[in-house]
């Protein structure tokens, strides 16, 4: 019997209808073979709940489907573990699709896996916008300042409408909900993030193209400051179940100057990734002094990670624009590409320097290091 038929008729009613893909998959069948799809997936792919039924759904996949991201999913299933993952995809008539695949196991009162029930969110059209994007900006980085200037005010009118969005998401959530509609709501937020920060990284990008990012030397406390950022980070961490860990020379000073907003920016983009690729172990964040004088404090910043690490082959790509180390990292943990660009182009404007280490499966660790003023040689100039 399937599995709908054992629930009240509303609720199959309901499932039939979302304007989403729902699957449900025999998980005491070694071939993991679909029981249930509902109206949305045969909207979707073409196939009908005949030829669906019985089939295991790698009769999606196709040639450029990612070799890497099936195993991440099939790992997933043989540790009955839940997943969010992005998935290429090819409709009956040999289109391609792409998904935002949710899956999670479902276990009987004896804790034996019983189902996996899958979500998937069509997002072809976030992908090939966020491929237009990409390509508007390396066009543009290769041909004229106009253009960017155009990408800039491009990017202007998205933030603006995408703002009012995640206020309206923020105002819904302060009602009353049930536990589907919170989910419904926080999958909105972190799309409505995910593509704010990717518009956020284009306006810097195009800033830095146009000559308009300027830098500051105020007066600001390293700490303290350091403080702030590790207590951001700690959610995230403990969300992941990995550790989050900082060490800071006792020699730092209490007060330097600088421009603590750009400092913050580059370090909030390497710890974000270090705790986005690192799935078990530790993130660590490193500060010494490496050198001091009576004008100048040179401060090392140390971000490193226990993460799936880089290949030696690509390391040198890392700080181009839109690149991430492995094209099948970008579909599996997100991102656009943008973070490392923006670093070491602001690292530039603060005459400091970024390099990095990494051996891949193991770990990476990004070196910083930046000349800070001290009070007293601001004194003297003034």
């Amino acid at each position: 019997m399937s599995l709908f038929n054992q629930l009240p008729m509303q609720w199959e009613f309901i499932i039939s209808k979302l304007k989403s893909s729902v699957t449900v998959v025999d998980a005491t069948s070694p071939d993991l073979p679909l029981m249930y799809v509902n109206e949305h997936f045969t909207w979707l792919t073409g196939y009908t709940f005949e030829e669906s039924i019985g089939r295991n759904c790698r009769f999606l996949q196709g040639t450029d489907t990612d070799p890497e991201t099936v195993l991440y999913i099939r790992e997933a299933l043989s540790k009955q573990q839940s997943i969010k993952v992005e998935v290429l995809n090819y409709t009956k008539s040999g289109q391609k699709f792409w998904n935002e695949l949710n899956i999670d196991p479902i276990f009987n009162e004896s804790g034996e896996c019983l189902y996996f029930v899958g979500i998937q969110y069509d997002i072809s059209e976030r992908k090939y916008a966020e491929q237009q994007l990409k390509t508007a900006a390396t066009s543009a980085e290769k041909t004229s300042r106009g253009q960017l200037e155009f990408i800039g005010k491009l990017n202007h009118e998205l933030r603006t409408p995408l703002n009012g969005i995640m206020g309206m998401i923020e105002l819904a959530g302060m009602g009353d909900m049930n536990e589907e509609q919170k989910e419904y709501l926080e999958l909105a937020r972190q799309s409505g993030e995910a593509l704010l920060n990717i518009v956020n990284n284009s306006l810097d990008i195009a800033k830095l193209g146009r000559g308009k990012m300027g830098i500051e030397h105020i007066e600001f406390q390293p700490l303290k400051l350091i403080q702030q950022i590790m207590k951001t980070y700690e959610p995230a961490a403990m969300n992941k179940q990995i550790r989050i860990l900082c060490h800071a020379d006792l020699n730092v000073p209490d007060v330097l100057w600088g421009d603590p907003l750009r400092l913050r920016q580059v370090l909030d983009n390497l710890l974000s990734n270090a705790i986005k690729f690192t799935e078990r172990g530790e993130v660590q964040l490193q500060v010494d002094v490496t050198e001091h004088s009576h004008d100048q404090t040179m401060l090392t910043f140390s971000v490193r990670d226990t993460g799936i690490g880089i290949p030696s082959d690509q390391i040198g790509q890392l700080f181009e624009a839109f690149t991430q180390s492995d094209i099948s990292h970008a579909r599996r943990f997100g991102g656009s590409g943008l973070g490392l660009t923006i670093c070491k182009e602001l690292l530039g404007l603060m005459n400091g320097s970024i390099t990095v280490e990494s051996v891949e499966g193991r770990g990476t660790e990004f070196r910083v290091t930046i000349p800070f003023l001290s009070g007293q040689s601001i004194l003297n100039t003034g």
